[in-house]
């Protein structure tokens, strides 16, 4: 069937215009005029409105209009929606995600249906009746089992009352579709990433399956033919220029109004955030949205689809979200992003994300602009519940001693290694060809020696780092005192798998230029942060024994 990728190639052109331009092609004031019917926007008076907002002034009229027109044509409700993750193991390279296959320090969680069912209940009880069940690309997660999933949410939530099936997958066939509708979903989820071809080729890396960039252009078409209206679509601001995304978004929204006279039930608005082990989530690029581009387009949004749900994430602070919801949105309060981990809690997950206040209070606040909570009914006791933080399992004391002990040994063990690295690497700088043909064969095995070091970062050491945080961790007191070093702990692993994606980027490099330094250097650091980190933890160890 065809759809809109074959629409959007001769778009492109016209969309890197669009975002290009310096001056607007209307008035903004005409545009908002326009706005005011509650019909939309088209692509070329959103782009009016980017050139107009360089001028402060101008900005600030837009955020305002775009304020009144939602609060006039949306519902006066807030929905709460909740992701609950199902597998965290990942076929794809996506240089921003944290659950990208090469990721050494992300925790490979698969959760099963028991355990699902035990997180739903417990969810259920705090009152969440919108549910969005979110994977990646697990080649032992497919849809078959994925209606499992939905199957099962579908019967608590009916049992409740009803509700709604939210999913954020893979990229599926309209067959899959049928079946999940069937099986009670009710809307999909799914961004672009970008719009903007080569970006999105540069950002999806090697023989990745996301790298179909036609076959996520036309799911909308594949997932309306399956029977499925309720369509959320959106891009992740940061990877291109925003304004090219973010008409390409409108574009596509506009799109199936045309085609199928619907609009999209939500749009996503999530912003590029730092991602454990992810070196190129974790510094400000050229396409960084700031605060005030990213309200930009907030507004955009509103006034080019005044009905459609903005799909506010716990990516961004709570003051700034609060700022910007508006009637008819969607706003998450509860996050976890790791597979099981509300059970568990504030487990690292895909994505860093902010701690937001309680659920009632954040639907109180709401309340307080006119704004009535959908989707979020009444607690209840829940046996889950109280079983929830209960982690006052005996902590094997000699084990863990013993493991720092030895990981202290292996560290010393590798900061040897990475000395015989650098002078090998050294060893043929200044000689002659016969003394440099002496020392071709010790040469010839830093790559090796290197290798070795990069495999026992990624596999042992990152195993203790996470082991640490799911069992060691939580045993601990949690007070003034405790808490904000098991944040500094935590950030250290961070820094850890970043510092990791740097080393297996330079092995790259080594391979062209053979010279060891960078890695030497890189890796000696790594030691030596590891060895202090062991120290901290043993000192706090000390002072306050854990559970």
């Amino acid at each position: 069937m065809a759809g809109f990728s074959e629409i959007f190639v001769s778009q492109q052109a016209r969309l890197e215009r669009l975002a290009a331009i310096a001056e607007p092609l209307r008035q903004p004031l005409e545009i908002i005029r326009d706005a005011e019917n509650g019909k939309g926007l088209e692509v070329g008076d959103v782009a009016s409105l980017f050139a107009s907002a360089r001028d402060q002034a101008t900005r600030a009229e837009i955020q305002a209009a775009a304020s009144r027109i939602r609060m006039q044509w949306a519902r006066k409700t807030v929905e709460f929606i909740i992701p609950v993750y199902l597998t965290s193991f990942c076929q794809n390279e996506c240089l921003y995600c944290g659950y990208r296959q090469s990721n050494a320090i992300a925790e490979r969680v698969r959760l099963s249906l028991e355990d699902f069912d035990k997180q739903l209940d417990l969810i259920l009880s705090w009152g969440h009746r919108q549910i969005e069940l979110v994977l990646s690309d697990d080649p032992e997660f497919g849809p078959e089992m994925v209606a499992r999933y939905v199957a099962a949410t579908r019967r608590k939530l009916d049992a409740l009352g009803g509700g709604m099936v939210a999913l954020c997958s893979p990229v599926y066939k309209q067959e899959d579709y049928v079946r999940l509708r069937e099986a009670g979903l009710d809307w999909v989820v799914e961004w672009q990433e970008t719009y903007h071809r080569p970006h999105f080729d540069r950002w999806h890396y090697g023989s990745s399956p996301k790298r179909a960039f036609e076959t996520r252009l036309d799911l909308w078409d594949h997932v309306v033919a399956a029977g499925i209206t309720k369509i959320g679509m959106g891009a992740l601001l940061g990877l291109y220029d925003f304004r090219h995304d973010a008409l390409a978004v409108i574009e596509h929204g506009n799109y199936m109004r045309r085609t199928y006279g619907i609009e999209p039930h939500a749009l996503g608005i999530p912003r590029l955030k730092p991602a454990r082990g992810v070196l190129a989530s974790q510094k400000p690029n050229r396409f960084t949205v700031s605060d005030d581009d990213f309200r930009l387009v907030v507004s955009a949004y509103h006034m080019a689809f005044p009905t459609s749900r903005l799909f506010f994430n716990t990516r961004e602070s709570y003051e700034l979200n609060l700022s910007l919801v508006s009637a008819g949105d969607l706003f998450t309060v509860d996050c976890e992003t790791l597979p099981g981990a509300y059970l568990r809690r504030h487990l690292p997950g895909q994505f860093s994300t902010h701690d937001y206040p309680p659920r009632r209070e954040v639907a109180a606040t709401l309340k307080q602009r006119g704004l009535a909570a959908q989707y979020l009914a009444e607690e209840t006791p829940c046996r889950i519940a109280l079983a929830a933080p209960a982690m006052e399992t005996a902590i094997d004391t000699k084990r863990w001693i013993d493991e720092h002990a030895q990981t202290r040994a292996r560290l010393d063990d590798w900061e040897a290694v990475l000395g015989s690295a650098a002078t090998l690497g050294r060893a043929g700088d200044g000689m002659g060809r016969s003394a440099c043909a002496a020392t071709e064969e010790p040469q010839a095995r830093v790559p090796e020696l290197l290798r070795d070091i990069l495999e026992y970062f990624k596999t042992v050491l990152t195993t203790h780092c996470r082991r640490e945080e799911s069992e060691l961790y939580p045993s601990f007191p949690q007070n003034a005192d405790v808490t904000p070093m098991l944040a500094a702990f935590r950030a250290q692993h961070e820094r850890f798998g970043v510092d990791l994606d740097k080393f297996e980027r330079q092995m790259v490099s080594y391979g062209l230029s053979k010279d060891p330094t960078v890695l030497v250097t890189l890796g000696s650091r790594m030691i030596r942060e590891m060895r202090a980190h062991l120290e901290a933890e043993e000192l706090l160890w000390s002072r306050h024994r854990p559970r």
